[in-house]
């Protein structure tokens, strides 16, 4: 039998060497799920592009899906493309790749690496969502807060949108994959370069001119070249302001006083008040409280119009202080700014800093004049205007003055339900009754008779009649005297036992006696007793007739005294 000598036989000493070369070929072929590897295109069909991976069993499938018509047209068999091996094998055997998972991979990878370096990535907003924006970075979509898209507040978010700009990451989650960007950080650094070039330009005591960029409660934010720096509230004026808003506008130009350089943080603290004397030292020199002045219309807010006195001098006229008779004026629809008005100085308010003016005290007072035509005690006739549901308000028809009547002022019963009897147009009689802090009221019943009148001569103890007008839980509502005044006999005073303490044993239209327990003339109210009456009456029969010996009932009383009757008739 011949031996092929070109056949390589192993034997026994080198079957190591077998071994090696064995070990070498499968680590070279080793495939891991989860990994980005090289494949080359084998063919493309109507579905998938089908990869040819060096070492694995079958050749891997892309979903043609993944891929961008453009890129399409170039994937020709042979060439060699990028993917991402999910898995070397699914249930059905198959390798599992995707083109956009492995683009996707690099990406983050380089999102990584930017995040490490504190790197500047370029990226584009493409939407909005909820409290920011969506970025597109190395294909990657990270998200933007609103705060953090700009150094100042943004009203319109179209301006930025789809513009390639600078972005700092600012936090990545590798787990769920989210990105987190800011293009305000990129802004700030470029700033921070500038911070110290601009400040050195600048000196304790100097006098600047820059641009509102900010207002916030606690102060302004004013932009000197490119540095932002604090006008603090406390800064602003000699006088207290509340409401920073009334006093200056986004992009409004101010002067203002370097007051402080921190060039270690690289800030600097800005005043306006530091370039104008202090009024209130010498403003009780210059203006006396009581008397009128001249003054300039400087600002107009929603609770009034602040007033130049003299230079930094400033005075506010309050919306109450603008017009008689109307406390909530728009100072809008008094003033413009720029308008010299005259004033009464009412208030210097040194601890708190403010300054009162008046308008009104200036100009003469309707209610002056209505005074003296209807003096309190006047009785006017006047027809109603205004009906709500605490009272009416009735005018004389040749003032601007209306006067009030409350609903207890209608009649004497002190019942809202007397408004029913009363209706816009109406003509009425009333009594000029009170003029105070600007407001007329007047009385209807003032002109009647005063039902309590009956009780002038009337003392406590006083036997009167009544009429029940209505049953009630708590005891009788009866009326009294010929003009039918009115009050309430409780439940514990309509009998002396107490059994027959029952509201219900009357009706209405019954006639009952009773005394007079309580009496105020000036706060017109009585208190009346059936029970009272009924303990006057057993009193003066023991006194009598029987014994004032305790525990002896009325009855035993009465029977006596009848017996005793009997007796002398006899």
């Amino acid at each position: 039998m011949g031996t092929d000598s070109s056949l390589k036989v192993y034997n026994q000493n080198n079957n190591s060497e077998f071994a090696k070369l064995i070990t070498e070929n499968l680590e070279n072929i080793i495939l891991k799920d989860n990994s980005i590897v090289t494949g080359s295109v084998e063919k493309v069909d109507d579905k998938y592009v089908h990869v040819f991976i060096k070492g694995a069993k079958s050749s891997g499938l892309v979903d043609i899906n993944e891929i961008p018509h453009a890129e399409l047209d170039s994937l020709e068999e042979g060439k060699e493309i990028e993917v991402f091996l999910e898995r070397t094998e699914d249930r059905n055997g198959n390798i599992v790749l995707s083109i956009e998972k492995a683009r996707r991979a690099k990406s983050w990878k380089k999102i990584e690496e930017a995040f490490e370096k504190q790197e500047k990535v370029s990226g584009i907003i493409k939407n909005t969502v909820k409290g920011g924006v969506v970025v597109e970075i190395f294909g990657v979509f990270a998200f933007c807060p609103n705060s953090q898209v700009a150094d100042r507040p943004i009203k319109n978010m179209n301006e930025f949108m789809n513009k390639p700009m600078e972005f700092q990451i600012i936090k990545i989650d590798n787990v769920r994959m989210n990105v987190i960007a800011s293009r305000r950080q990129v802004i700030e650094q470029e700033k921070n370069k500038n911070k110290e070039k601009v400040i050195k330009n600048y000196k304790v005591g100097d006098v600047v001119e820059g641009t509102i960029k900010a207002v916030q409660s606690y102060g302004c934010f004013v932009s000197i070249e490119s540095l932002d720096c604090l006008l603090h509230s406390s800064e602003v004026s000699h006088l207290k302001i509340t409401n920073l808003n009334d006093m200056f506008t986004v992009g409004e130009k101010i002067k203002v006083k370097v007051l402080e350089i921190d060039n270690e943080n690289m800030r600097m603290s800005l005043s306006v008040k530091a370039m104008l004397p202090d009024p209130f030292e010498t403003i009780k020199d210059k203006f006396k409280i009581g008397n009128e002045y001249e003054v300039k219309i400087v600002k107009l807010t929603d609770f009034g119009a602040f007033a130049e006195m003299a230079e930094s001098v400033v005075g506010l006229i309050h919306s109450s202080e603008i017009k008689h008779m109307q406390k909530n004026v728009n100072p809008k629809s008094a003033f413009k700014i720029g308008d010299t008005v005259k004033v009464k100085l009412k208030e210097v308010d040194t601890e708190k800093r403010k300054i009162g003016l008046s308008y009104k005290d200036c100009l003469p007072n309707p209610v002056d004049e209505f005074i003296t035509k209807y003096p309190i005690g006047t009785t006017v006739k006047t027809k109603v205007v205004t009906k709500k549901d605490f009272g009416i308000f009735c005018n004389t028809g040749d003032s601007d003055i209306d006067i009030f009547v409350h609903y207890k002022q209608l009649d004497y019963a002190e019942s809202s339900k007397a408004l029913d009897n009363f209706n816009k147009g109406d003509e009425v009689e009333l009594k000029i009754i009170d003029i105070k802090d600007d407001k007329v009221n007047g009385s209807i019943r003032a002109l009647k008779k005063d039902p309590f009148s009956f009780f002038d001569d009337k003392k406590i103890g006083d036997i009167v009649s009544t009429r029940v007008v209505e049953v009630q839980d708590n005891g009788l509502k009866v009326d009294v005297g010929p003009d039918r005044y009115q009050t309430i006999i409780r439940k514990s005073e309509l009998a002396l036992e107490k059994s027959d303490q029952r509201p219900n044993r009357f009706s209405s239209g019954d006639s009952i006696d009773a005394a007079i327990l309580e009496l105020d003339a000036e706060k017109r109210r009585v208190k009346l007793s059936v029970k009272k009456l009924e303990q006057q009456q057993a009193d003066e029969a023991i006194e009598k007739y029987g014994s004032t010996s305790s525990g002896q009932s009325l009855a035993g009383i009465l029977g006596e005294a009848l017996e005793k009757k009997d007796q002398k008739k006899d």
